[in-house]
C-alpha cells in the first residue's frame, strides 16, 4: 500500500527515477515521494506498470530526442537514479543491439542529461560486471564480465565514473513488483512457480547477498546525499545460494506439492548464457560509510509478508 505523499521540501530541483515501471525504479519513486520529495519517474514501454498516483513521463533512454525532451518537461533536476536498463541475460544476448541501445547508449544520454543539469548521478549496476569466480568482491576489485548483459553494464559503469557527479552503486535487488508484472525477476518466478505447483530447478552453486527493493530505495537516497563520486557495493551482510532462497519460499507454501530439484549452473544445456556463481559483494565500505546492511532471511521475511 502506498503511504499518503507528504508536501515536497524546499526544493528548486528535482529527482528523476529512470526505469519507474521496473521493480526497484517503482519502489524507490515512491520512497522519494514518500520522503518530501520532488520526484518524477520515467518509463518506456510499459505505463500500466507506473504508479498513476505519482509524476510518471514516458521516455526512450536509447534516444536523444527523447531524453532532451524529458529535460524540458521537467526543468531543473538535482540527482538522476538511472535505474533503467534492459536486463534479462539471455533476452540480451538474443537481441544485442536492443541491449547496447538501452544500456550503453540510454545511460550516455543520460549522464548528459545530468552533465547539463550539474545533477548528481546514481547508477545502478550489477554483480555480474565479476567473472563470478570467487565472490566477496570489493569496489575496487578488477571487472571481468561473461556475457554481453554484463559487458554492458560495464560499459555504463566507466562512462558514469567519468563523470565529476557519477556513483556506481553495483547490488542485486530482489522484491515483488507492487503492481503485477509476472515473472520479470527470480523472485516473481519463484512466488509463481511454487504457489502453482510447478516443478523447478533450482541452483545450488549460485550465491547472492541481496537486498529488498524497499531496502534498497532508503539506501540510495542516503548514497546521494554522502557520496560525492565513486563505487559502492550493497548488499545484505550474509550470503544464501539460490537454492536456499527457494527453500525460503517454499517454506510459506506447506501445501506445495512440485519438485524443487537443486541443480549446478554448470548442468544446464549449452545453449544457456554464462552466469555468474558467486555473485555476493563485500559491504565493509558500505558498512564503515554509516550504512546498516540486512540479513538476507529478514529480507526475505520482508518481501514475503
Amino acid at each position: 500500500m502506498v503511504k499518503l505523499l507528504k508536501k515536497p521540501r524546499n526544493m528548486t530541483a528535482k529527482a528523476v527515477v529512470t526505469g519507474a515501471s521496473g521493480l526497484l525504479g517503482l519502489e524507490l519513486l515512491r520512497y522519494l515521494n514518500n520522503e518530501g520529495f520532488d520526484a518524477v519517474g520515467t518509463f518506456n514501454a510499459n505505463p500500466k506498470l507506473v504508479d498513476k498516483n505519482l509524476k510518471n513521463l514516458k521516455c526512450n533512454i536509447g534516444d536523444t530526442v527523447s531524453v532532451n525532451l524529458l529535460a524540458k518537461k521537467i526543468g531543473k533536476i538535482g540527482t538522476i537514479f538511472h535505474c533503467a536498463s534492459m536486463t534479462g541475460i539471455d533476452k540480451c544476448e538474443k537481441d544485442k543491439n536492443a541491449c547496447w541501445q538501452a544500456n550503453v547508449v540510454g545511460t550516455r544520454n543520460i549522464i548528459n542529461l545530468a552533465k547539463n543539469h550539474k545533477a548528481k548521478l546514481i547508477y545502478i549496476s550489477t554483480g555480474s560486471v565479476f567473472s563470478g569466480e570467487r565472490g566477496n568482491y570489493k569496489e575496487n576489485d578488477t571487472p571481468e564480465p561473461r556475457n554481453f548483459y554484463s559487458l554492458t553494464k560495464l560499459l555504463g559503469e566507466e562512462a558514469v565514473l567519468a563523470y565529476d557527479k557519477g556513483v556506481v552503486v553495483r547490488v542485486t535487488p530482489i522484491g515483488i513488483h507492487g503492481i503485477g508484472r509476472p515473472q520479470d525477476n527470480f523472485m516473481e518466478w519463484l512466488v509463481d512457480s511454487v504457489y502453482n505447483n510447478k516443478s523447478f530447478n533450482l541452483f545450488g552453486d549460485v550465491y547472492i547477498n541481496a537486498i529488498s527493493v524497499e531496502s534498497l530505495a532508503e539506501v540510495l537516497l542516503k548514497v546521494s546525499k554522502v557520496m560525492k563520486r565513486g563505487v559502492l557495493h550493497v548488499g545484505s551482510k550474509n550470503r544464501l545460494s539460490k537454492a536456499e532462497v527457494g527453500q525460503v519460499v517454499i517454506s510459506k507454501f506447506p501445501n506445495f506439492s512440485g519438485e524443487a530439484k537443486i541443480i549446478s549452473v554448470k548442468d544446464v544445456p549449452g545453449d544457456f548464457v554464462s552466469r555468474p556463481k558467486e555473485m555476493w559483494f563485500n559491504v565493509d565500505k558500505a558498512v564503515k560509510l554509516g550504512f546498516k546492511m540486512p540479513n538476507l532471511r529478514d529480507e526475505l521475511e520482508l518481501i514475503l509478508i
